[in-house]
């Protein structure tokens, strides 16, 4: 009787667990493997330990009680777990090698592509997030990107790295840090008043811009690198805390190697080539 019991608690945490990854699945694009992974490894961690606190105490406790308990107890410790399976996912800083070669630019950051624009010579230099457009001023004000150019959004979820890395090998240009009041992204007022910080790479060849914007509610951007200073292809400038989007600018000379919707990976994913 007890097994068919734990069975069936058992089955009950794996069904919410399901449940809540579709819904994390809907609201930030977390990758659906996580669904599997995570979820599994958090309903089998928490049972376990759920079962070891409450088996030694089953002949203290009546039956309902006993399940009511095994229910809550096991929630929260599945709950706890998940979180810190998704903080080891955000602040991890993973060794990916550089394969790339010399005319290959890498992703900037892990998530997923949201949009390709080509900026013309009559655009100005603007994000868009979900229909609204906003200027960035700090790169209209310079000459450091031309046009016309490529524009790539990139939509970074919980459960991606957040580190930020340079998508080439040279010096950095532009640091400048815009403070923020942590407005949605989904508002219109998102870039403009969000905290974001622009980076721009140059080298011999192409000069690369690199935004990296804020969501409401986030502490801090965290940067790496200073002006002047010369960086590698991969290696690390920067961090959002606690959710972001990036934005990559690539001179119109170069052939893009990814689509809308695709998964890329910081240090990792070859987002285009010159």
């Amino acid at each position: 009787m007890i097994n068919l019991i734990l069975f069936i608690l058992f089955i009950i945490e794996l069904i919410v667990g399901i449940i809540f990854y579709n819904y994390l699945h809907k609201k930030t694009h977390i990758r659906k493997k996580f669904i599997l992974i995570d979820n599994l490894i958090s309903v089998f961690i928490s049972f376990l330990i759920t079962y070891l606190i409450l088996t030694n105490k089953m002949k203290d406790i009546n039956l309902i009680l006993f399940i009511f308990l095994f229910l809550i107890i096991e929630l929260l410790i599945y709950f706890a777990i998940v979180f810190l399976i998704s903080m080891f996912r955000f602040w991890r800083a993973p060794k990916r090698k550089i394969v790339a070669k010399e005319n290959e630019i890498v992703s900037p950051a892990d998530g997923n592509i949201i949009y390709i624009n080509k900026i013309n010579e009559n655009y100005k230099f603007i994000s868009i997030k979900n229909g609204k457009i906003s200027n960035i001023t700090e790169i209209t004000q310079t000459n450091l990107i031309t046009k016309p150019c490529w524009q790539i959004g990139i939509n970074m979820t919980p459960l991606d790295v957040h580190k930020n890395c340079s998508p080439i090998e040279g010096e950095i240009v532009l640091s400048k840090h815009i403070t923020g009041v942590f407005h949605s992204l989904k508002e219109i007022l998102s870039m403009t008043e969000n905290e974001r910080h622009t980076f721009v790479v140059k080298n011999n060849f192409l000069s690369v811009g690199v935004v990296l914007i804020a969501s409401r509610r986030v502490r801090r951007i965290d940067s790496y690198v200073r002006e002047g200073q010369i960086v590698k292809k991969g290696d690390w400038i920067g961090m959002v805390r606690f959710g972001s989007q990036v934005d990559i600018f690539l001179p119109i000379k170069c052939s893009i190697k990814v689509k809308i919707g695709e998964q890329v990976y910081a240090r990792k994913t070859i987002i285009a080539s010159f």
